[in-house]
């Protein structure tokens, strides 16, 4: 919960510079890098997380790492996190920037996990059913978990669609108890 309630105004700041700038697109393909960069490398998440690492290192190791791959509005949002101490935050507030740019385009962000990744047809079939779904662009969000055993959960809003192997066997398990 702390959070969010971090992670928002942060996140806000950082798109209204973006949008002050011209830099919207920019700034989001180097929010999307960063977060894949983190999830990927512990080295950086460790530097991220680290409280025995000084803002000043952090800020500096950051600048150097990136100045040549992100916006220079990117480079001194981090080293603002860094100098308030809160970088640890990072991907929350970059899931909130996420929000926030996907709400001002008017899009809804669709959670799906299946047992096995989808291909690329899967993704847009899912993509095009889902839009005519809500009225709405929609953008997924894949991730994978074997713990479903097959099919797929859709979460769309407040919406959540189960068609996962895991719930009909449970639901099926529940029903022959019931006799």
């Amino acid at each position: 919960m702390r959070d969010i309630r971090v992670a928002k105004p942060y996140a806000r700041a950082l798109y209204d510079a973006a949008l002050e700038q011209g830099a919207l697109d920019a700034i989001t393909a180097d929010m999307d890098k960063l977060q894949g960069l983190i999830e990927q490398s512990v080295e950086l998440t460790q530097l991220v997380h680290s409280p025995i690492l000084s803002p000043q290192f952090k800020s500096e190791t950051f600048q150097q790492l990136f100045a040549d791959a992100m916006q220079p509005l990117t480079i001194n949002f981090f080293k603002l996190l860094a100098s308030k101490q809160r970088e640890r935050y990072l991907i929350a507030i970059i899931d909130a920037f996420s929000a926030i740019v996907d709400e001002a385009a008017g899009r809804l962000v669709a959670k799906v996990t299946t047992a096995v990744p989808i291909t690329p047809e899967q993704e847009e079939r899912l993509t095009q059913q889902l839009s005519a779904y809500s009225g709405k662009q929609v953008r997924l969000e894949t991730t994978t978990d074997a713990q479903i055993e097959g099919g797929f959960i859709v979460q769309l809003d407040d919406t959540v669609f189960d068609a996962s192997v895991a719930s009909q066997l449970q639901r099926l398990k529940q029903q022959l108890a019931k006799g």
